[in-house]
């Protein structure tokens, strides 16, 4: 299970998405913060080589992208929604919450498959 890439790449999407969510709530926390900046996580861009080595068939230049991969924690200094300021635009960050809910639902439904496959598969091998 350790060199499945797929329920490596889902693992990290999850972990991932969850540190994305928590950067989002903090920026929704902060909106009447003078000065505050927002932040968010990119976590995509580092499994989108892993996906592109295990389609084009590199299996262990995958699982090695793949463990090396971190989210990126992304500072936005350069804008200002309001006059104080503030660089949040909670329609924004709203929209980027629910986006974001609905990928972490995908990648926890799709891991829980994933297990759920090898359980059967488990099972199956005591008969």
């Amino acid at each position: 299970m350790f060199d499945d890439p797929v329920a490596l790449i889902l693992e990290k999407a999850v972990y991932g998405s969850s540190l994305r969510h928590s950067a989002i709530v903090n920026n929704i926390s902060n909106i009447n913060t003078p000065g505050y900046k927002r932040v968010d996580v990119d976590f995509k861009t580092s499994l989108k080589a892993a996906v592109k080595s295990l389609q084009e068939g590199k299996k262990d230049e995958a699982l090695q992208t793949i463990r090396k991969s971190m989210p990126e924690i992304l500072n936005e200094s350069s804008n200002s929604v309001r006059l104080d300021g503030n660089g949040v635009d909670v329609d924004s960050e709203m929209t980027t919450l629910a986006e974001n809910t609905l990928e972490y639902s995908v990648y926890v439904k799709l891991l829980a498959k994933k297990f759920e496959g090898l359980r059967t598969v488990i099972s199956e091998g005591k008969r």
